[in-house]
């Protein structure tokens, strides 16, 4: 009934037990997490706790096309082809039915304040009104609205908002507009940016924009910050950025701010390799600080792509995924942009932080098999490796609110089989497996900060590999023996050899080293036909002479003989 929905709901602590694969064990977890599942029938909330692994809800098949929770889960917004409908995510009550039809996007504000939705700029969506509109929640009122041409979802919330939702900013054509919230036709200022094409408001009280102009013909691309004008400045400003960097060889540019908006990262991305050294493009990553102490392009020491740049949420540290498979991971300083510790290699391209920023999981999704790996920081600021897993076909991965579960996915359209999710433990354990027959997506409902505490890993829970597979420290069945060998051609062509696994000893985490494939080469040989041997350019004088007279020797005998 009503009342069991909401018991369910309640975000609380309590003591449970919780059966996993044979043991059992007593844990002191968060009594039920919500958990979002859209399928072909619609969305459906349920509940996941250490005592029951999924409890269904009065939330259940409700159409929607796209879902979206506010930032601290206190509400939800479901797209229909009529419009969009906020519900009280913990009553399941609606609050707000919005007549939009073709709806293409919508975003929340940073405190749930505001909804922005993007219809279609056609006679299926806002026809001749303007489409992108900016609605009160709590009245139901048009606090904005303007027309937006084109609809990227990279560039996705077009209208972004800072931490407390007293600012908001929307590039346009050499200028960026900040309004000051509620009042967004009455206070608002322009900033001139010239051939701005993207900005970025950093997430915190006092927010900093950071923008970008692509490269032209006379210039090269250029990211500058600056300082956002105060509401009572003129309507028209111009001023100096606090800092400015030039980027060559770019076309589009992603930013991923600190959550403390003290730097930010820039992944610069080209869709042409002008050195010829790949295929898919090139990209680079940067650093800058907002006090301009540092300003610099990140030293990477593995050639290739930046699959993944991340922030820890604690904003001391940065991740940094690269190189060419198996990819390299590595922790660098958010005060120096030095590196402090790698992760090892392997086959990922994904990392994800868990909202206390002490675990770390590094997986592989795309063309790369799935693997987790998942790490816990000690005191010392070491990394510690908890446990391995497999998601094979994956899509996404997610950490709980608590901090102590990852949800992985494996989704329509991406792939048509095998649909469902997965919930795994910290240390790779897991926990549930739900198939369905057709997702379209599933996620984790967000919590307001503060709900729940860091706690660190049980004791005896980290998971190691040997020869067989996974197993717990605390597993006492003894050695294993180990399976036999098969050749590559005995498993009809498919061995378990692969360039993304990296050798056993460059895949444990540790302090930083450099990368092996840096190191110079002992000499450089200049290219031949097959089977021709060169000299060693430091070999010593008298090996020279002595090569020469065996030479001069081979020569005269040949003329011997003839």
């Amino acid at each position: 009934d009503f009342h069991l929905a909401q018991l369910v709901y309640s975000h609380t602590m309590s003591h449970s037990k919780c059966r996993t694969h044979g043991s059992m064990e007593t844990l002191e977890l968060p009594a039920n997490i919500g958990i979002l599942e859209r399928g072909p029938a619609g969305a459906t909330i349920h509940a996941h706790s250490a005592g029951s692994a999924i409890s269904r809800s009065v939330f259940s098949d409700i159409p929607a096309l796209q879902t979206l929770f506010s930032v601290d889960g206190r509400i939800l917004a479901c797209v229909h082809n009529s419009g969009v409908s906020v519900y009280d995510a913990k009553s399941f009550v609606p609050v707000l039915q919005i007549h939009t039809p073709g709806t293409v996007a919508v975003s929340f504000s940073t405190t749930g304040r505001f909804l922005c939705v993007l219809q279609k700029a056609s006679n299926l969506g806002a026809g001749k009104e303007k489409n992108l509109t900016v609605w009160e929640v709590s009245s139901g009122a048009i606090a904005y609205d303007c027309f937006q041409k084109a609809f990227s979802k990279a560039d996705w919330p077009t209208i972004q908002f800072s931490a407390d939702d007293g600012i908001a900013c929307r590039a346009v054509s050499n200028e960026v507009h900040f309004f000051f919230p509620p009042h967004f036709t009455t206070h608002h200022v322009r900033l001139r940016v010239e051939q701005v094409a993207k900005c970025k408001l950093s997430p915190c009280h006092h927010p900093v924009i950071a923008s970008f102009a692509p490269t032209n013909q006379k210039q090269p691309g250029k990211v500058s910050l600056y300082d956002v004008p105060s509401a009572g400045t003129q309507e028209l400003v111009k001023q100096e950025p606090k800092v400015q960097k030039s980027i060559f060889r770019v076309q589009d540019i992603d930013f991923r701010w600190a959550s403390d908006g003290s730097a930010v990262l820039i992944i610069a991305s080209s869709d042409v390799d002008m050195t010829n050294q790949s295929y898919f493009g090139e990209t680079n990553l940067h650093y800058a600080r907002v006090d301009g102490r540092v300003n610099c392009k990140v030293s990477l020491d593995k050639e290739g792509a930046v699959h993944e740049a991340s922030w820890s949420p604690n904003s001391d540290e940065f991740v940094v995924v690269y190189g060419v498979m198996p990819a390299k991971a590595t922790i660098f300083s958010a005060l120096t942009c030095e590196p402090i510790y790698q992760l090892g290699s392997g086959p990922h391209n994904t990392v994800r932080w868990n909202p206390f920023g002490h675990m770390i999981c590094l997986a592989g999704f795309g063309n790369l098999p799935g693997d987790l790996r998942f790490y816990d920081k000690k005191a010392d600021g070491k990394y510690k490796l908890t446990g391995f897993a497999r998601a094979a076909c994956s899509v996404t991965a997610e950490w709980s609110p608590d901090g102590r579960r990852l949800l992985t996915t494996t989704t329509s359209p991406r792939l048509n089989v095998d649909n469902g999710f997965k919930i795994w433990r910290y240390n790779g354990e897991l926990l549930y497996h739900a198939e369905r027959n057709k997702l379209y997506e599933a996620t984790w409902q967000p919590v307001a900060a503060g709900t729940y505490k860091s706690r660190p890993i049980s004791p005896g829970t980290v998971r190691k590999e040997d020869g067989s597979g996974l197993k717990g420290t605390g597993d006492t069945s003894g050695p294993r023996k180990p399976p036999p060998y098969v050749p590559p051609h005995g498993s009809s062509g498919t061995g378990s050899f692969s360039l993304a696994h990296a050798p056993p000893e460059e895949s444990k985490p540790g302090k930083y080293r450099t990368s092996r494939s840096t190191e110079p080469f002992p000499f450089t040989a200049t290219s031949g036909p097959p089977g021709a041997t060169f000299a060693d350019s430091k070999a010593s004088k008298n090996a020279a002479k002595n090569a020469k007279k065996r030479a001069a020797a081979k020569a005269k005998k040949g003329m011997g003989a003839t």
